[in-house]
């Protein structure tokens, strides 16, 4: 099985692709420290599973993963490696397309676990995790209100951006837009979520998993 690695911690990457390779059926063939650098690995490397943190710079790893799957489908899986196994964090994930979901408190075994489940085209969800996915069932939150504002993906990688602290002309040299296209991005998100503000935005990234709680990132 080949695996691509995305987490912005090195330190992270380098324990993970020491401890997979320890297993004589899995290859590490490619890492990432964003989530852009995710994609373009995993579109030019087509492994059999993408392994992904949610909190990258650039593209979250929700937005990893719609891309990802559009383009890829079934040939490579993705699997989210979290800290966060809150609701919104959990559906979010699986609404974007992954096939599994393992929290980093959990043993390297039932990674490897999750790894070969969703290579053989099932679904995994850490043990520490499945009662969120029954809560989200029996208790839908807002964010699959059919009325909540829909989100278009150019829209989104606009709100990571601004979250992650980029200005105008930043993020209009990361997309290869215009600064007047931006602008317009930008306006129009505020309008479809009724905000105010680049804080109003950001809050709301980081409620949502578009953005890293512990502020902007490089």
């Amino acid at each position: 099985m080949k695996i691509v690695l995305a987490d912005d911690h090195q330190l992270v990457r380098q324990c993970l692709r020491t401890c997979l390779s320890s297993y004589p059926n899995i290859e590490v063939v490619g890492e990432a420290s964003d989530g852009a650098t995710a994609v373009s690995t995993t579109l030019e490397l087509k492994p059999d599973v993408l392994v992904v943190d949610i909190q990258l710079p650039v593209l979250n790893g929700t937005e990893v993963t719609r891309q990802v799957v559009a383009v890829l489908g079934s040939r490579c899986r993705v699997l989210a490696l979290s800290m966060h196994g809150t609701r919104e964090f959990v559906a979010e994930m699986f609404r974007a397309g992954a096939s599994g979901y393992v929290v980093k408190s959990a043993a390297y075994d039932e990674l490897v676990a999750a790894i070969e489940a969703v290579t053989a085209g099932k679904r995994y969800v850490s043990p520490a995790v499945a009662g969120v996915l029954v809560d989200a069932v029996i208790t839908p939150s807002s964010r699959a209100n059919p009325d909540e504002p829909h989100l278009t993906p150019r829209e989104r990688e606009v709100l990571t951006l601004v979250a992650g602290g980029l200005n105008t002309k930043e993020i209009a040299a990361r997309l290869v837009l215009s600064d007047k296209t931006v602008h317009a991005l930008r306006g129009r998100l505020l309008r479809k979520l009724g905000m105010q503000g680049v804080a109003d935005l950001t809050r709301y990234a980081i409620r949502r998993g578009y953005a890293a709680v512990d502020g902007p990132r490089p």
